[in-house]
């Protein structure tokens, strides 16, 4: 059986983050307070969990390869100790110039996370604080919920109606609770 899958941003959405911010280091990763919690309830409900997101400070110079390992590790390790996990990490490492087929808003990696774990669209969702998350949720053909976590709020002011996110929510559990509604 194929589960459908709940695709999120990492940055402000699962852990903290803000404007002009990279995480470069294991020890700056912060969770949201909620993001455990939202992740088991939606387990239970039957999603898969997968991160898909943009990682350009990699593009940039700003940390390499095995450091962004070794952030997601440490990103397992927190969720593990509140009882939550993901089921996959996808990431773009590309510069914002180097025109990749990867980067979001491309559903290129959410696909490709899809055919490695067996999962379907149907019934699935993308969470995220940009832009690029609601439009990856339009090119999949899949509802999508704007968090006001993370750059949120000053995505919310910028696009205003062209976000065009299916939902808007505060914090991840909010977003959790609402696609839980929905399914």
């Amino acid at each position: 059986m194929k589960h459908p899958v709940i695709f999120l941003d990492r940055d402000g959405t699962l852990i903290y983050d803000r404007p002009g911010f990279y995480l470069r280091r294991p020890e700056q990763v912060r969770l949201y307070r909620f993001t455990a919690e939202a992740l088991r309830l939606l387990r239970r409900a039957g999603f898969k969990l997968v991160v898909v997101s943009n990682q350009s400070g990699i593009g940039r110079g700003y940390l390499g390869l095995e450091m962004l390992r070794r952030i997601h590790l440490r990103l397992k390790a927190e969720l593990k100790e509140r009882g939550a996990r993901l089921d996959g990490f996808y990431f773009c490492p590309h510069h914002p110039d180097d025109a990749c087929r990867c980067r979001k808003p491309s559903p290129f990696l959410a696909l490709k996370a899809v055919r490695e774990l067996g999962l379907t669209l149907k019934g699935s969702f993308v969470v995220g604080d940009k832009k690029a998350d609601a439009d990856l949720a339009r090119a999949l053909g899949v509802p999508s919920v704007h968090l006001k976590t993370g750059h949120g709020r000053s995505q919310r002011e910028r696009y205003g109606p062209r976000l065009g996110a299916t939902h808007r929510s505060p914090h991840l559990l909010a977003a959790a609770r609402w696609i839980l509604r929905r399914s």
